[in-house]
């Protein structure tokens, strides 16, 4: 993977950590000495939750509609109405389905607190390795694998954590579609 495309990833990330209150006030790009870490042999998911990449929106049931990102001409978000989703023992804000064009994309969690920060974090870690830290100072951690990206950050001032993980491929679709 190129180191542009890399930063890339991580601006995207950053971004959406912005939309739940993640973020730091200063942005800064990882140091070009961290080695950017993939996932655990044999963890890449080829989705979330049970919804492979690409899955037709329609093909779902019990998904509600809970916001529009205008990126990329639109990314609709879901919840499902009962969700099962268990990952570690924290208590979780959200969680949400992202669709392009009606076909899965990306998966987020968000967190409220340090003990459901750490128990997130504690599960993701488990499930998927260590991860990369591109910043020492922060509550950080980033994979990269051959069709998934990975994000897990906690802001201290907010108390809030966000858990993002998404198909490559589609995003490399959803840029070629929306720049000139």
């Amino acid at each position: 993977m190129r180191q542009g495309r890399k930063v890339n990833i991580f601006l995207t990330i950053f971004l959406i950590g912005s939309l739940f209150g993640c973020a730091t006030q200063h942005v800064s790009l990882p140091n070009e000495n961290v080695k950017l870490v993939g996932f655990k042999p044999g963890s890449e998911p080829d989705g979330f939750d049970g919804i492979k990449w690409e899955t037709e929106l329609s093909t779902l049931d019990g998904m509600k509609h809970y916001r529009r990102d205008p990126s990329y001409g639109g990314i609709e978000f879901y919840i499902k109405e009962r969700n099962t989703l268990k990952l570690g023992k924290g208590k979780f804000r959200t969680i949400q389905y992202g669709f392009w064009k009606g076909k899965f994309y990306v998966g987020m969690i968000t967190t409220q607190g340090l003990s459901n920060w750490n128990a997130l974090k504690e599960a993701v870690i488990d499930k998927y390795g260590e991860g990369s830290r591109p910043f020492s100072n922060k509550e950080e951690f980033l994979w990269f694998g051959k069709d998934a990206s990975m994000a897990l950050r906690y802001d201290k001032i907010s108390k809030g954590g966000v858990y993002y993980i998404r198909s490559d491929s589609m995003m490399e679709r959803m840029e070629s579609k929306t720049t000139p």
